[in-house]
Order: C-alpha cells, then structure tokens, then sequence
C-alpha cells in the first residue's frame, strides 16, 4: 500500500507530500505507531549531480506562522483510496522572534523567488547537458561522413553556444568543495550564497538584497532567454535538416 502525507498551506495549495514509494520525499512507514517530524520546510531548487556550490543554499523558505492542514492518506495498488484523515495544526511563531509577520512573509516571498529563478537555471542545464551530449555523440558518428560535413560543424557551433550559457550559469571547472578558491563562482552561486544570508533568523530581505536578487536574476535571465532562443530556432533547424535522412536526432525532455 502505498501510505502518504501531504501538507497544505493556509490557502489549501500543497506545499510537499511525503510518501513511502517517493525516493525523495521518503516517508518511513514500520508496524505499530509511526511519528514523523517535518521540518517546515518547503522544496527548493534542483541541484545537479556532481554540483559543487561555495556557500550557498538551494533550501525553500521555512512556513510562516499560520495556519495549516495535513493529510494522510493510504492507497492500495489500484490507487483506490482506503483511508484518508485530515487534521489542521497551527505553526507559531518563536517567541523569541524579533520579526513581524508581515516581515516573515518578506522573507518568504524574497526566498521563493531566488529558488524558482535558481531551479529554472539548473534544470536548463540539465537540458543542456543533455544536448550537448548528443551533440558530441553526432559528431564523433559523422565526423568523416561528407553528406553531413555542414551539420557535423553545425553541431560543434550549437555544442560551444550551449556550453557558453552553462558557463555562465554555473563554474563549469568545479571539481571539489576546494575549486571555487581558484575559479570564481557564477551567477546561480551568487543567488545561493544570497539565499544562505537572507534565510538566516526570521529578518526580511533588506534593500540592498533586493537589489542584488534583481541583477542576478536579470543576468540569470538573459542567459535562460539565449537557451530558450537555440531551443526554438537552432535545435529545430538542425533536427529539420537532419530530417531529409528521415531521423530527428536532437530530443529535449521537457
């Protein structure tokens, strides 16, 4: 059976759900009385194996003070529903807190945004790298065919204009938690490094967070854009031409 718990926020909308057949979000389910603590803790951004970050977080923001529901719920294998119980519960706020709700929610909002913008740019990498290793897969296959010389530099091209926005999302040359001592970090670090220090106590973001939030983010976008620009016109273009052989090479997962 497959058992699980999800929490809901104070407008009803699920903030995470804890399952025993999730490898994730495992729920450990054992005979007798069960008891799990969650730690108030919403999901975050995608990190990418292998991903080496020089102080920086990819943890959601922490629920605010409020009230919540969970719900738990036990599925046979057929997905029909054999039971379900469902319980409000209340998150209070430390009282030794020296923050606002209203500055709470700041905070919330300040580290919501920085993960989506952090998770949209790992998971474009991750698209990336997909890509690119078809790319070079195509070449090494093709290099001495003459019938498609032009698509095998054309693949080159797109390989080095995708590895050129990986390059500036992520330090690329990050081998080991002692390499961003010698190369710099980039821009989905710097955003990381931004959430470390804004998710520390329960203060709200101050101006000059917003200001750097926003320029990384502009940066981080205008790479994102150039991805999204090769998806639709480049990626298409070279599946097309391949496409007199009756094959589309190129596949990205969405």
């Amino acid at each position: 059976a497959k058992v699980s718990l999800t929490y809901f926020d104070t407008k009803g909308d699920t903030i995470k759900t804890f399952s025993n057949k999730d490898k994730k979000s495992k729920l450990k389910v054992e005979k007798g009385s069960n008891q799990f603590v969650w730690d108030m803790t919403y999901d975050g951004a995608e990190r990418l194996d292998g991903m080496i970050l020089w102080w920086a977080s990819l943890e959601g923001p922490r629920a605010i003070p409020g009230q919540y529901k969970v719900s738990l719920s036990i599925e046979d294998s057929l997905k029909s529903n054999l039971f379900e119980m469902s319980k409000p519960f209340t998150v209070l706020a430390d009282p030794r807190a020296e923050s606002t709700l209203a500055d709470m929610q700041k905070q919330f909002t300040f580290i919501k945004d920085v993960n989506k913008t952090m998770d949209d740019a790992h998971k474009s990498i991750k698209k990336i790298r997909a890509v690119n290793k078809q790319l070079s897969a195509f070449q090494q296959q093709y290099k001495v065919d003459e019938n498609v010389k032009e698509l095998v530099e054309k693949a080159k091209s797109l390989e080095e204009q995708l590895s050129s926005i990986e390059k500036e999302l992520y330090q690329t040359k990050n081998r080991s938690g002692q390499d961003p001592l010698n190369f710099p970090i980039k821009l989905t670090n710097k955003l990381g490094h931004l959430n470390s220090l804004v998710s520390m106590g329960d203060f709200p973001p101050t101006e000059q967070d917003i200001a750097v939030k926003n320029e990384l983010s502009a940066q981080i976008k205008i790479q994102l854009d150039a991805f999204d620009t090769i998806l639709n016109a480049e990626v298409k273009a070279f599946n097309a031409a391949f496409n007199t052989k009756q094959l589309n090479y190129l596949f990205v997962e969405d």
